[in-house]
């Protein structure tokens, strides 16, 4: 069996991802389409606009066979780490080739970049470029240039090849035999927040939804997933409903407790404490603290870290552990359910519901993935009008009598 796996958020479900997917089984004759998705908060440092759940069924609506979650604290991280778990989940089930959604189709270019970024060397002209005071995203870029070219800046330059290439290093580092797919992204720039109802980016579409406009350029499914989430919640999530929360951490914390807390510096955890009762809204308060080393998606990563409690000590307990040796679906069709059958038991276990952690013998409550999870899904739930606490021990994943081959 054929199976090509994708990265994603979907935050939410858009056309463009139905596209990618669509456009995937095509390129790669794939017999199965597995996606690693993040859970209810993602890598641009925010919560995401429904919860997982809904945006697993509708990616299985959309054309794929498994949603399994991006773990916490992985999936709210820098490119590098999201993508480094990424694989690691992927690798979990029977996959032979990699899709993602790309400004540059060129796969010898992408592979050049990764490749030299794995070189030590490379990494210490990084550090002197980040020593001009130079964001690390700019240093990169520049490193890149000097070392390939203007092509490889070009191409080095833009968010979705940034990630492809994180996931092609990934895929080097762990020496895994996958065919790549690439998939020429589609209509608007990534963070282009204007709307004409074709292939708008999230941004635009998220932007959409929270000023109560009409919702376009989402498939059907995806559609009805936004509706039901508002009805049985009450409203949409966004980062700026936990502005106080968010507030009373910071001040909880202080500006020594703050040191703790991951991507936080020496010097700008006084920054963030003093700033605390200045603005009324996450973007105000973020764009104060902004800088040439900090980026706008560098900061809502620290500023969600902070609220969510991940510490240095934390991402230095994940980055080394090897307690997460299951997988959490989220969403399957017959398709994935053959997938799952497919997964090497001895060495991963396929979580559909609670329960299966004790059937493969797990306590998952001495888990500090499974806590962290557990506690950050009953944050998520907090702002919104009708509160739904212990989700994580509650929510099964969702089976859909559905394949895109039908």
């Amino acid at each position: 069996m054929k199976i090509t796996g994708i990265v994603a958020e979907y935050n939410p479900f858009h056309n463009g991802h139905e596209y990618q997917l669509k456009k995937t089984r095509e390129l790669s004759s794939a017999d199965g389409i597995a996606v690693v998705m993040s859970g209810n908060y993602v890598q641009r440092g925010e919560p995401a606009i429904i919860d997982k759940f809904k945006r697993a069924e509708a990616a299985i609506y959309g054309g794929a066979d498994i949603v399994i979650e991006l773990p916490l604290p992985f999936s709210c991280q820098n490119a590098e780490m999201f993508a480094s778990a990424a694989i690691r989940e992927l690798k979990k089930l029977p996959v032979n080739s990699l899709s993602f959604g790309c400004e540059s189709t060129n796969i010898k270019l992408l592979k050049e970049i990764a490749a030299i970024q794995l070189n030590n060397d490379f990494n210490e002209k990084i550090k002197e470029e980040i020593k001009k005071g130079l964001s690390y995203p700019r240093a990169l870029a520049n490193t890149i240039r000097s070392c390939l070219g203007e092509e490889a800046f070009i191409a080095a330059s833009s968010p979705n090849n940034v990630l492809a290439v994180e996931y092609i290093k990934s895929i080097m580092k762990n020496k895994l035999n996958w065919d790549f797919i690439p998939v020429k992204r589609m209509g608007k720039a990534h963070n282009d927040i204007s709307s004409d109802g074709c292939y708008d980016s999230a941004t635009a579409i998220r932007k959409a939804i929270l000023n109560s406009e009409k919702i376009i350029s989402v498939p059907a499914k995806s559609r009805e997933m936004l509706n039901e989430f508002y009805e049985e919640q009450g409203s949409f999530n966004s980062f700026n409903n936990y502005y106080e929360f968010l507030m009373y951490k910071i001040i909880e914390l202080g500006p020594s407790g703050l040191n703790n807390i991951y991507e936080v510096s020496e010097g700008l955890n006084n920054k963030i404490y003093s700033n605390v009762f200045k603005y009324d809204n996450i973007d105000d308060y973020c764009m104060s603290l902004k800088s040439k080393r900090y980026t706008y998606s560098r900061l809502r990563r620290m500023l969600l870290n902070i609220l969510l409690g991940i510490t240095k000590n934390d991402i230095k307990y994940f980055m080394s552990s090897n307690e997460n040796n299951y997988i959490k679906v989220l969403a399957f069709n017959d398709t994935g359910r053959q997938i799952i059958k497919m997964v090497d038991k001895k060495y991963t276990s396929v979580i559909n519901r609670f329960s299966d952690y004790k059937k493969y013998n797990i306590n998952a409550e001495e888990l500090k993935n499974f806590k962290l999870t557990d506690k950050a899904t009953n944050m998520y739930y907090i702002p919104l009008k009708y509160r739904k606490l212990n989700n994580e021990y509650l929510s099964n994943a969702r089976y859909i009598k559905y394949s895109p081959l039908s």
